[in-house]
């Protein structure tokens, strides 16, 4: 196992790892319920509405994450499926609510615990970057919102470039643009599936965030269930 001094660059992916997803969207999600009254619609439960809609975006990010479909249904198709669920078809609610959505949650600032003192404590000892599937008119809001851009030299984003993690080529092109060996890198990520699979695919070591401690057979670098520990890695 490699120790800290063969790093220099870090490269971090950003919901769910630094980023509190969970936390910001349950917010927006709760205040789309509330001020485009979907109550009115036969929603009566806030919270069944939240958890169907969580379920169904979690399955249709990881098939973006794959190539199986487009921005554009992501967008639209994790509301158009959750007001089916609900025998909802309206189309014109669809369009509302995903506006509403994309527009509200990534101004949410929340940081999962111990975000910000991990990366004080790794800047200036090495350099920074984002690497992500996000939206990319949402990924740099996030950063902005919650007040950690500065921290970061590039953010490399998956619509941006072509490649999506867990293409290896995402991880060799973000070497590329920060100019650095794939051996000096280290990636930092919550998903096994792209931020791990991807990172190890590419030949790059990689610290796995099982905050969730998830099963797994992956040769990964590092493991650790929150990012106070990776301050000890790193």
């Amino acid at each position: 196992m490699k120790t800290k001094k063969h790093y220099t660059h870090l490269l971090f992916d950003l919901d769910h790892t630094l980023w509190d997803t969970d936390k910001n969207a349950g917010i927006a999600l709760v205040e789309l319920y509330r001020e485009n009254n979907l109550q009115q619609y036969g929603i009566a439960d806030y919270r069944e509405f939240v958890d169907k809609y969580t379920t169904i975006n979690n399955r249709m990010w990881t098939d973006y994450a794959l190539g199986k479909i487009k921005k554009s249904y992501l967008r639209t198709g994790r509301f158009e499926l959750t007001l089916k669920h609900f025998n909802i078809n309206d189309k014109q609610l669809v369009e509302q609510l995903a506006e509403f959505f994309v527009n509200r949650t990534p101004s949410k600032k929340h940081l999962l615990p111990h975000a910000v003192e991990l990366l004080n404590h790794v800047q200036g000892r090495y350099e920074l970057a984002i690497v992500t599937n996000g939206f990319a008119e949402a990924q740099h809001t996030k950063l902005k919102s919650s007040d950690i851009a500065h921290f970061f030299s590039h953010v490399v984003i998956s619509e941006e470039v072509g490649y999506h993690k867990p293409d290896p080529r995402i991880f060799l092109h973000t070497a590329e643009v920060l100019n650095a060996p794939i051996e000096n890198c280290l990636m930092i990520g919550d998903n096994a599936e792209t931020d791990m699979a991807g990172a190890i695919a590419a030949g790059m070591d990689c610290v796995y965030l099982n905050s969730s401690n998830v099963i797994h057979d992956l040769p990964v670098t590092f493991e650790t269930d929150s990012l106070h520990k990776l301050i000890e890695i790193l």
